[in-house]
């Protein structure tokens, strides 16, 4: 999954698995040389899991 933060800061706390924080000009070059991990069940999970307006809600 990539998000895009336009944020001043990130932090990232005990992520499990662990989180690839890249800036934009680096994603293309890092994400390129990966293998992809996820199965297309899991993709289509996550990606109901985003459009769900409460997995947002702070």
């Amino acid at each position: 999954m990539i998000s895009v933060v336009h944020a001043a800061k990130l932090t990232v706390k005990g992520a499990n698995p662990p989180v690839l924080v890249l800036a934009v000009e680096h994603i293309d070059r890092v994400l390129s040389g990966l293998s992809p991990v996820l199965s297309p069940d899991q993709v289509a999970h996550m990606y109901g899991v985003a459009r769900q307006a409460h997995t947002w809600a702070g």
